[in-house]
């Protein structure tokens, strides 16, 4: 699996993974699961509509995802036209002086892409 992409309504309880666990956010959230760990990003209303009609359509579709913003769909390498799960792309944390500044992954055919930037 590459990842599970979840739409959490404002006051819906959801699992974010460790340490935080499961929370219940004031504001509408996307969470993106099992890709590198659990990232989770407030949204407007009408993002947040379409992520969801994307994500339970009988097929989601991740460049629909990426095309409303990159960071939905990490996990997909366009120029393959693949998804990968996070054992498959090769991992980079890059550092400006002594603080985080992005990660880097590079998928099997060598395609480089920024994700957590």
């Amino acid at each position: 699996m590459a990842a599970v992409v979840k739409v959490a309504r404002a006051g819906t309880t959801v699992d974010v993974g460790p340490p935080l666990g499961r929370q219940a956010y004031d504001r509408d959230a996307i969470v993106v699961d099992y890709f590198l760990g659990t990232t989770c990003q407030f949204s407007d209303a009408a993002t947040l509509d379409a992520v969801e009609e994307i994500v339970t359509g009988t097929a989601p579709d991740p460049v629909a995802l990426r095309e409303l913003d990159r960071d939905l769909a990490p996990f997909y390498c366009p120029e393959c036209d693949l998804n990968y799960c996070s054992g498959d792309w090769n991992t980079s944390v890059i550092f400006d002086e002594d603080f985080y500044d992005y990660t880097e992954v590079t998928c099997r055919s060598g395609h480089r892409h920024k994700v957590d930037d």
